[in-house]
């Protein structure tokens, strides 16, 4: 069933909820000077009680020095507008080339925003009906053990 989320026999307890101005210290000051390694390691090495999948996603979203922070600016939303006509909603792709955010969440913010302002007759339906030639019927999806015929 996995591991104990809040420490087992003899373990300290993890701590859930915000991070204190202290523990980011820590965390920056480890990862700097040490580098990454094994993140499950990173928390015991840099003196938190927190899991390791805790501070890597600290670190990637909130504290890495090369995260770009605001709004776009007109350069950078011209690019991912770009982008998304020529390759459409392949966020793969569009990682690679877009300008860096929290594991591309600043492009990946623009390109909802985009599909929000589309018109709704252009919209299909998901992949999953049309691939098992399902469809809408009465509040659920026909076809799928409804019980009627």
């Amino acid at each position: 069933m996995g591991r104990p989320s809040s420490g087992g026999v003899g373990q300290p307890k993890l701590r859930k909820g915000l991070w204190s101005p202290e523990e980011d210290e820590k965390l920056y000051n480890h990862i700097l000077r040490y580098g990454v390694g094994c993140w499950s390691s990173v928390p015991r090495l840099a003196g938190l009680h927190r899991c390791g999948k805790s501070c890597r996603l600290r670190w990637l979203n909130y504290l890495r020095p090369d995260l770009k922070r605001g709004t776009f600016s007109q350069e950078e939303e011209d690019h991912i507008v770009a982008l998304h006509q020529i390759l459409g909603n392949r966020q793969v792709v569009t990682d690679r080339v877009a300008p860096a955010g929290p594991d591309g969440q600043r492009d990946q913010e623009l390109l909802e925003q985009l599909h929000q302002e589309e018109a709704p007759a252009t919209r299909h339906r998901p992949r999953h009906a049309q691939a098992h030639g399902l469809r809408r019927s009465h509040g659920g999806i026909a076809g799928r053990g409804s019980g009627r015929p």
